[in-house]
């Protein structure tokens, strides 16, 4: 496999163009074509989206503050024969069609926790964080459209959707108390990075898709299916791969590649640090990473 790498390079801040349509109008456009059984359960899906736009953080019962429109909410989450994909199809539909048209987009892809440690009641969760914790976990695949760059060389952006959504919970089991014929067997959380792109297909003609993940997906797998796809992709560094054909690694390859470029970065503070400018280098090579037998 052979891949183009780049170190010690930070992108200038993103600006992200928003055109917010009314929220009766975004729910009907986004959910009005799910297919739930019954064209009285996509009306109430299409109502439920409108409430929910309208009062984006509240609660269930400040955005439906009638007892009957409440109660219809939670029978329709009770509802077993359809779940998330039967909800998203229609929304994750246009945005494929979206991300179809000529032009550059970015998916961006993350893992998200959903904590329910403050419901110790609750039944069927996972643990999450350090394993304290209880609750989801949801892998998001986020398409957004590159409008333009400006004299600063910073994207102006516009979020199209979502083109992928899975959610699970990590087994009570863990690892340590897993036999080895059970780790072998079982389904890998890390299987979700880039999993959405063979689903998608390759770009059409005109339409370049560049893949952005975390650290997390820094492994052979999403690199190879953005590859066999014809996709790009930057996934931030993490681990210090064996190069194939020589005795080095990752590391050592850039730092021997020549400087391209310096830029100021501001950094947000945080954690009890304090707001600050970085300067940063840009070193690209290429190199051929040796995979996993």
């Amino acid at each position: 496999m052979t891949i183009a790498v780049a170190a010690r390079f930070l992108a200038p801040t993103a600006i992200m163009i928003t055109h917010l349509l009314a929220p009766a109008q975004w729910a009907q456009s986004e959910f009005a074509l799910a297919e739930l059984g019954d064209q009285r359960r996509t009306q109430r899906l299409v109502n439920m989206a409108t409430g929910l736009a309208q009062t984006p953080t509240g609660t269930l019962l400040q955005a439906f503050p009638e007892w009957k429109d409440l109660k219809a909410t939670y029978r329709f989450l009770d509802h077993l024969e359809f779940g998330p994909a039967e909800i998203q199809q229609p929304h994750r539909q246009r945005t494929l069609e979206a991300c179809r048209q000529p032009g550059e987009y970015w998916l961006i892809e993350d893992t998200t926790e959903l904590d329910y440690s403050s419901h110790p009641k609750t039944e069927q969760l996972g643990f999450i964080g350090n394993g304290q914790g209880r609750g989801l976990l949801v892998h998001s695949t986020l398409a957004v459209r590159v409008e333009a760059w400006d004299l600063a060389q910073a994207p102006e952006e516009i979020a199209l959707g979502l083109l992928a959504q899975t959610s699970w919970v990590r087994p009570v089991k863990g690892l340590r108390q897993q036999s080895w014929r059970e780790r072998m067997s079982r389904p890998r959380e890390s299987d979700r990075w880039a999993r959405a792109l063979a689903e998608m297909g390759s770009p059409p003609t005109g339409c370049q898709w560049i893949y952005l993940a975390d650290r997390e997906a820094d492994f052979y797998e999403p690199i190879q299916r953005s590859q066999q796809l014809g996709m790009d992709f930057i996934i931030r560094g993490y681990h210090d791969h064996k190069l194939a054909g020589v005795h080095e690694h990752l590391s050592a390859a850039l730092a021997q590649a020549p400087g391209q470029g310096v830029m100021t970065v501001s950094l947000r503070g945080r954690q009890g640090e304090a707001a600050r400018e970085a300067v940063v280098s840009l070193r690209y090579c290429r190199v051929k990473w040796q995979g996993p037998w």
